[in-house]
């Protein structure tokens, strides 16, 4: 049994306790009435005596059993205690009924009939006037029991055939009595029992919405979210949460004088009555709205609200409930900021200028003008990323995109669309000659050096234009086309800018043409190398030679290296080659025992991507391992870039073929950006003057002098000079008398094939 019922079962037993008692005391009044009348018609038939007796003993009992309602009554009943009543109860209920119910064994007239009959309907109106006890069966069996048994077994002992018969009737009233109070009793159990399981039904309905409407309270007042409940027809708020409170920075009681149209302050009365209308037909249960509230002092914040209308309240009423958006705008702002513009510079990115160049030239079409489109790069962007490092690098374009927007019109529309990548769109142009001032303009401000860290850093940049609708009416094909023009501009020697024509689109097919072949060539054997002898020209004699890369392909024929080892480099292929050329080269070399007596070195160009890759030294000791060739017999070729990283790493890498006995020549010196500080830092033992300088020494004061400087500063450094591409005795004999002992060029031979190379090992020098 759980405990609301066995709490049931004890509200019963009380209720049913205090129904008994409390209707004692008229039932012991009424039973005081009738037996004192029923003594009085028997006071003449038999002695005053013994029915004074027996009104005695019945006053004793009664006054008992009112004593005993009289201190229930009084008395703070506990549960424990109501079976103890209960006895008590029953207990006066027996005496009474013994009581009364001897009267006919006492005082039965046998004699008379008519006192028979009131001996029998005596006890028999006594019991059915008992209903005070209906509600306990077992009292009311004690009471009927004690008042008619004794009837019925008098006049059954009369013997004769009526008495029988009544005696038989008496007892089968007995029976109905019972069976009566049974049912009473059973129904007011259950009555009862129903009652109050409804009443814990009501109640805990009732604390489970108390408790509903406390956490509801709750939620909706501790809610961040503004509630607003206002008197539909007013606006005027009738009721709000904590959230509006602290948001809007009023006090409560400031709200019943502040109406919905002083918060919400993009709307008025007509828009507000427009925005609810479908919550008025029943056609929507709900209307959002984001806008822009007001709050107490004057500040505003951006907001999406929900509102609702009950039309079964009186009065009518709206619910408002609102969301600060701030943080969401925010972060939506700075999602379309991401989404469209260039995070380093500010520029429009690509996605950005994308879709605007579609409506630009929707525009231009429509209004019959003209559109450009300028491909900006930054030459040589890679190695300042490399050599001066990342964050030198993310400035450098920070101000190139400083420098682009100076020169344009508000009209104009430039965009950071890849790494050193810039592009311009110039609309509404009539003539052509306008986006040439522009691009011309770009180019000369590119030649003033950035200022990065109080450190000048150089870079120019190469343009390409394709213009609308002259070159092509598709976005995507003048985008391709502005992209070639730009390639071209590089090609031609950079810092230019050039404007797409027909031919470029021959020349990009032919790249792509090359660049697919160069894939396969060195699975082909299609590659081989040339040597360009060194002459040590003090002692007349060639000392070693340059391997120089050749590709014969046999659909395009012999390919100058200009024309793909560039390519090779962007495509990822220059790591296998150069590990092929450097095999090759010590073979070679070791071959050149057999026709020299002299210790004779090779020399091998190194790509900067060869020290990236990091795989440089396991492939100049394989190239060793597997030729033969003593260290100090090869000599590697690098470039100024290398120099200028501030990563260590390709010094440590020299410094490892240094201390292995590999010789290292900077190439093409004077071209790049290195000084005296880099060159005494790295383990240098070459220094080569670039060909460019030695054929303009009879032409150009200015290469002379540079020349001389560089010779000078080799020198002091006790670096070996090797002048390259000497053509004629003149340059000869300048660098004779400045102390240049070595040399390369046509003046003595070209690049010529190994079988060829080895003739000139056996041929005499014919200057010395």
């Amino acid at each position: 049994m759980t405990t609301q019922q066995f709490d049931i079962e004890k509200r019963i037993q009380n209720d049913r306790l205090d129904l008994l008692y409390r209707r004692s005391k008229s039932a012991i009044l009424a039973l005081f009435i009738v037996c004192t009348v029923y003594l009085l018609l028997l006071s003449g038939r038999y002695a005053w005596q013994f029915l004074l007796a027996w009104y005695a003993v019945l006053i004793a009992v009664l006054l008992g059993r009112w004593l005993l309602v009289r201190n229930y009554l009084r008395a703070k009943i506990e549960v424990g205690s109501l079976s103890s009543w209960m006895k008590k109860f029953r207990l006066g209920i027996f005496a009474a009924g013994l009581t009364v119910g001897s009267l006919s064994f006492l005082f039965f007239p046998r004699e008379s009939l008519s006192y028979q009959l009131l001996a029998i309907i005596f006890p028999i109106g006594i019991t059915a006037g008992t209903v005070t006890m209906l509600p306990d069966f077992f009292s009311f069996f004690i009471y009927i029991t004690t008042l008619m048994m004794p009837v019925v077994l008098q006049t059954a002992m009369v013997g004769d055939r009526l008495h029988s018969g009544i005696s038989i009737l008496a007892f089968i009233l007995i029976l109905f009595f019972l069976k009566f109070s049974k049912e009473f009793n059973d129904n007011f159990t259950s009555s009862m029992r129903l009652r109050y399981e409804n009443k814990f039904l009501v109640e805990d309905l009732g604390r489970e919405k108390n408790k509903l409407n406390n956490r509801l309270g709750r939620i909706l007042n501790d809610s961040s979210n503004e509630i607003f409940v206002a008197d539909a027809d007013t606006l005027i708020c009738l009721q709000v949460n904590m959230g509006a409170v602290e948001n809007l920075g009023y006090l409560q009681s400031e709200f019943n004088e502040i109406n919905l149209l002083d918060i919400f302050t993009d709307l008025d009365q007509h828009s507000f009555t427009k925005l609810l209308e479908p919550l008025y037909n029943g056609n929507q249960e709900t209307v959002t709205y984001k806008g822009i509230n007001r709050r107490k002092n004057g500040t505003t914040y951006p907001m999406e609200a929900r509102f609702q209308l009950s039309t079964k309240d009186v009065p009518p009423i709206i619910v408002a409930t609102v969301q600060d958006i701030t943080e969401r705008s925010e972060w939506e702002e700075k999602l379309i900021y991401q989404a469209n513009f260039d995070q380093l510079t500010g520029l429009f990115n690509r996605h950005y200028m994308q879709a605007y160049m579609d409506s630009a030239l929707t525009r231009a079409r429509r209004q019959h003008l003209k559109v450009v489109l300028l491909f900006i790069d930054l030459d040589n962007f890679k190695n300042i990323n490399d050599t001066l490092g990342h964050d030198i690098g993310d400035e450098v374009l920070r101000q190139t995109a400083n420098r682009i927007r100076t020169l344009l019109r508000e009209s104009d529309t430039p965009a950071r669309t890849g790494g050193d990548e810039f592009t311009v769109l110039l609309e509404g142009l009539e003539e052509i000659a306008h986006s040439e001032v522009v691009a011309r303009k770009l180019v000369d401000i590119f030649k003033k050096p950035f200022t990065v860290n109080k450190r000048e850093v150089y870079t120019s940049v190469s343009i390409g234009i394709s213009l609308y609708p002259d070159d092509s009416e598709s976005l995507d094909q003048l985008m391709q086309y502005a992209d070639m023009a730009m390639y071209q501009a590089k090609e031609d020697g950079r810092n230019n800018y050039r404007f797409f024509s027909s031919d470029m689109c021959r020349s990009s097919e032919e790249q792509m043409l090359v660049t697919n072949h160069l894939r396969y060539a060195l699975a082909k054997n299609e590659f081989s190398l040339s040597f360009q002898p060194k002459i040590d020209i003090v002692k007349g004699r060639i000392i070693g030679a340059e391997a120089l890369l050749r590709w014969h392909n046999p659909e395009l024929g012999d390919v100058p290296p200009d024309r793909f080892i560039y390519l090779a480099e962007n495509m990822g292929f220059i790591e296998s080659i150069g590990t092929w050329v450097l095999e090759e080269a010590c073979r070679e070399a070791m071959r050149w025992q057999e026709f020299s007596s002299e210790k004779l070195q090779v020399s091998v160009n190194i790509s900067p991507q060869q020290f990236r890759a990091g795989s440089l030294l396991s492939a100049v000791d394989s190239a060793l391992n597997l030729s033969c060739l003593p260290s100090e017999q090869l000599e590697l070729e690098i470039t100024e870039s290398l120099l200028l990283q501030d990563s260590d790493r390709p010094f440590n890498i020299l410094r490892t073929l240094h201390d292995q006995g590999v010789s290292l020549a900077l190439d093409d010196f004077g071209t790049g950006y290195s000084s005296l500080s880099y060159l005494k830092r790295f383990p240098l033992q070459v220094l080569k003057i670039d060909r460019s300088f030695v054929r303009d020494l009879q032409e150009n004061e200015n290469s002379r002098a540079l020349v001389e400087a560089i010779i000078a500063m080799g020198h002091s450094l006790k670096l070996k000079i090797v002048a390259e591409g000497v053509e004629n005795e003149a340059q000869l004999n300048f660098l004779r008398h400045r102390d240049v002992k070595i040399i390369q060029g046509f003046l003595f031979s070209p690049p010529v094939p190994a079988e060829k190379f080895h003739a000139l090992l056996q041929t005499a020098i014919p200057f010395k």
